[in-house]
This record gives structure tokens, C-alpha cells and sequence, in this order.
């Protein structure tokens, strides 16, 4: 196994164990029996770092200004993140008003405190500049460094979406509005 491998390998499986402590401290495991749909945001992100810990044994070491070309993908995923995370959030807080936020429903607020999470961890652990010696191991493993808060942030930004979609209870509504619908052939 190539040095790279050996990093990726290293990377996205520790990755993949915090994965678990991230989803405790921000979700708890209790809410997956109560919202269903949030076992895609929950089994989401172990698929991706297992499909990457796989990728890992397959990959061959890319050329120096090849990774330079994939390394901004990274950061440019995570700063589409981090503003979707924040422009969500201001627009959720403009929706409830006047109200202050603990006076608004716990799923509100927790969708709220899932957006927050997303963003920070989308700007703090990704969009960080690290000065790495101009070797393509080390470019190799930054861009896998960086690919994992990206891949946080995604699935906890889910998480958050999957949480407000049923605090609005969309599901019943859109149901309940097709069976009154009638269908003309």
C-alpha cells in the first residue's frame, strides 16, 4: 500500500468511528426511533466513509497539478455548505419573528442548532489554510484532512433538513392534498 493509501485509510476511518460521537453530542441516538428519516443523514455519511476507506486501496497517487486541480473542489463544496447552512438559518430566524428562539417548538430548535453546527463545522474544518511542504503526499492528505468536516456538515446539514420536514409535517399535508385531488383521464 502506497503512503497515501495508508493516510486516507488512516483519515477516513477515524472519521468514520467520530462520526458516531458527533451524531451522540448533536442528535442523540434516541431521536432515530422517533424521525425514521433521519437514519439517511445517520447511515449517510458511514457509507461515504466506507466507500472512501475502500477507494483508498484502489486509488493510484495523482500527479502533482492534478491535486492541486482537486484540492479547491473541497474547499468550494464546503463554502456552498457553509452559506446554504447560514442562509437557511437567517431565513428560519426571520420566519419565527418576533418570538425569541426558546419560545419556538423543539424541533425548531434543534433544526436550528443542526444549521449552526453544519456551518461551523463546514467553515472551521474545512475552509482553514494549512501550509503543507509542496509534495504531493502531503496535498494528497490535506484534501482528505479537509474532506472530512465537509462530509460532516453535509449529513449533519440532512440531519437538519429531515428535522424541519417533519416539524412542518409536509408529509401529512401533501398526502392528505393528493387523496383530495381529483385525477381527470
Amino acid at each position: 500500500m502506497m503512503q497515501f493509501d495508508f493516510i486516507g485509510l488512516i483519515v477516513y476511518s477515524l472519521g468514520l468511528l467520530l462520526w458516531f460521537l458527533i451524531w451522540h453530542y448533536l442528535v442523540g441516538y434516541s431521536l432515530l426511533r422517533k424521525l425514521k428519516l433521519l437514519y439517511l443523514a445517520f447511515l449517510g455519511a458511514p457509507f461515504v466513509f466506507i466507500v472512501n476507506i475502500i477507494l483508498t486501496f484502489f486509488a493510484d497517487m495523482p500527479e502533482y497539478n492534478f491535486e492541486l486541480q482537486l484540492y479547491p473542489y473541497v474547499e468550494g463544496n464546503a463554502k456552498t455548505v457553509a452559506v446554504l447552512s447560514l442562509a437557511i438559518a437567517v431565513f428560519v430566524v426571520i420566519r419565527i419573528g418576533g418570538k425569541q428562539i426558546d419560545e419556538t417548538k423543539p424541533l425548531i430548535k434543534l433544526f436550528l442548532w443542526l444549521i449552526f453546527w453544519s456551518f461551523l463545522i463546514s467553515a472551521l474544518g474545512t475552509l482553514p489554510l494549512y501550509w503543507v511542504p509542496s509534495d504531493k503526499y502531503w496535498l494528497t492528505s490535506l484534501r482528505h484532512i479537509k474532506s472530512v468536516p465537509l462530509f460532516y456538515s453535509l449529513f449533519i446539514l440532512g440531519a437538519a433538513i429531515i428535522i424541519f420536514m417533519y416539524e412542518t409535517g409536509y408529509k401529512r399535508k401533501i398526502i392528505q392534498e393528493v387523496e383530495e385531488t381529483e385525477i381527470y383521464d
